[in-house]
């Protein structure tokens, strides 16, 4: 004979078991001593745990956890506060470098945009009158690179296979 599995005699003992199912166990637990006493211990169980109250928690437990709530937004507010008063330091830090660095490169950064802008008006009628050449000489070195790499790792390849 089979007897019940623990699932089913719990389910039996807590009344979640139910129907037929529920029927069939309460007639096996009524013949079969090992599963009556179990479910009698279950029972006895689940009526203790009903039986159970919840624990009050302490008198001043409100009044802690809104102390430390206090101090947790009073700390964050504090770090708000630094930060809101750093940026405004950071911000005219950042200007007044920026502003120095404008004011002596100025001159130089004038001149020589002046000057990039006439050596390329001077060279591009140059490279436009050299593109193919150039192109026919980056193809022959690329070519060139890639037959001295293929040479050189011909041997690596032929060792790795045998």
């Amino acid at each position: 004979m089979s007897h019940l599995t623990d699932s089913q005699i719990q389910g039996l003992a807590d009344g979640t078991l139910r129907g037929p199912e529920g029927l069939a166990a309460r007639e096996h637990c009524d013949g079969c001593a090992e599963c009556g006493l179990e479910l009698t211990l279950y029972t006895s169980l689940a009526t203790g745990l009903s039986a159970l109250t919840d624990p009050q928690p302490p008198p001043d437990f409100t009044a802690t956890v809104m102390a430390a709530v206090q101090v947790r937004e009073a700390h964050l507010a504090s770090r708000r506060h630094t930060l809101l008063a750093a940026l405004p330091a950071a911000a005219l830090a950042v200007f007044a470098v920026v502003g120095w660095a404008f004011s002596v490169q100025i001159g130089h950064i004038v001149d020589d945009f002046a000057t990039a802008r006439t050596v390329i008006g001077v060279l591009t009628p140059v490279f436009a009158a050299i593109r193919v050449p150039l192109g026919i000489g980056a193809f022959v070195i690329f070519a060139v690179v890639l037959t001295a790499l293929s040479r050189t790792l011909r041997p690596v390849y032929a060792r790795a296979e045998t």
